[in-house]
């Protein structure tokens, strides 16, 4: 192996070690783990054309940086989850700083504020979640983070309440929501959420398509799905994965080729659910969130969404509860800003304002009402952990 000061020397000559070449084309780029129904992660393959498609979109979005200012982007997710991607080699790509806020940091209140303000960041990305914990704190806001000029969101559904909130407190930034799973290089799709579009009283869309990818809806025997129809999520393009790591079996399941425009690409199976409409994608859930109760097949997150409808509610989980196999209802874990209600005024609360948009089947039984819902060390509501409190 090559000492560095060796490796500064050869390059200052122009040359190159010997046997070494650049990472190109169809080279694998990176691997990350990404965990599976199984239990078992799966390591999928990230080519250097994939990252390379990915970063020429990924450097654009937002515009109206100048270009001889590199941007300050921060970095909330570990570098074990793909979300991360977006922020470090973005940033790397356009010649900017990456200002990292480690685990620790996020886990104390004025660490992470102190922090905050002296990062100078112009770029946010993160999921959602994490946006929620920070808009917890008023001082959450354009005088702690004065440059901040831009918002992406991905890994989770951005909520309209948090989108109005970013507005509200930082009224010169974009917020911009995307969609894509790991297998298709981070991100895929992407929208400006105006505040006229974060008023709308519906969930909002995750945008239309990056050049060189499409999106196909798929009926349950894989057939192509009119525009509005709502079916599995599948992706074509240049920057899906060229499959999973040492699993031939799982990469056979979940990816294939299409012909589009007379080229072969690649094909991912996402198992998310969404529908197209006017060009924009909109995310419905995953399909493995789907459960039957009494007899009528429910989707938790779309029960989610709605009570994220209600006045002052910042997070919601829907988690089945079983009993002998069978699922016998439903609980809600709600994180709430409803001073003095708790317990079964707030019970009753939720499920008096639920009615107005759920049918009585889909409205759970219980509500569990908390300070803030469990994050993942990726940013994500920690689905287990809210899962372990039920027993």
């Amino acid at each position: 192996m090559l000492a560095a000061a060796e490796l500064t020397a050869l390059a200052e000559r122009g040359g190159s070690p010997v046997g070494l070449r650049p990472v190109e084309g169809e080279d694998l780029f990176y691997i990350l783990f990404t965990s599976g129904s199984t239990g078992t992660p799966k390591g999928v393959q990230i080519t250097a054309d994939c990252l390379d498609h990915f970063l020429d979109w990924s450097s654009q979005l937002g515009e109206g940086f100048p270009a001889e200012a590199p941007r300050v982007f921060l970095n909330q997710a570990p570098f074990s989850f793909d979300l991360s991607v977006m922020d470090l080699y973005t940033a790397f790509y356009t010649g900017g700083t990456l200002w990292t806020l480690p685990k620790e940091v996020q886990q104390d209140a004025a660490a992470l504020f102190s922090s905050l303000e002296r990062s100078g960041a112009q770029v946010w990305v993160s999921t959602p979640s994490f946006a929620e914990v920070c808009l917890a704190d008023r001082r959450f806001d354009s005088a702690l983070l004065p440059d901040m000029r831009l918002f992406l969101f991905c890994g989770e559904t951005l909520q309209n309440a948090t989108a109005q909130k970013l507005h509200s407190r930082f009224p010169g930034a974009k917020v911009i929501n995307t969609y894509g799973p790991t297998e298709s290089t981070v991100a895929i799709t992407q929208v400006e959420i105006t505040p006229a579009l974060a008023a709308a009283d519906e969930p909002l869309p995750v945008g239309a398509t990056k050049p060189g990818t499409w999106l196909f809806i798929a009926g349950p025997e894989g057939e192509d799905l009119p525009e509005g129809e709502r079916g599995e999520i599948v992706i074509v393009g240049d920057t899906v994965s060229s499959g999973y790591f040492g699993r031939p079996d799982l990469t056979a399941r979940a990816f294939g080729t299409r012909r589009v425009a007379g080229v072969e690409y690649r094909l991912y199976r996402t198992g998310d659910k969404g529908y197209l409409r006017g060009g924009q994608l909109h995310y419905c859930g995953r399909l493995d969130l789907q459960i039957k109760l009494h007899g009528y097949r429910i989707e938790l997150e779309d029960i989610e969404q709605n009570i994220c409808r209600l006045p002052g509610v910042r997070g919601a989980v829907v988690l089945p509860q079983e009993r002998d196999g069978t699922i016998r209802s439903l609980t809600a874990y709600v994180a709430a800003d409803w001073p003095g209600e708790r317990g079964f005024a707030a019970s009753q609360r939720a499920r008096g304002e639920l009615a107005q948009f759920l049918p009585a089947y889909m409205i759970p039984k219980k509500f569990v009402f908390l300070d803030a819902l469990p994050m993942t060390a990726n940013g994500k509501v920690d689905r287990k952990a809210l899962g372990g409190l039920a027993r």
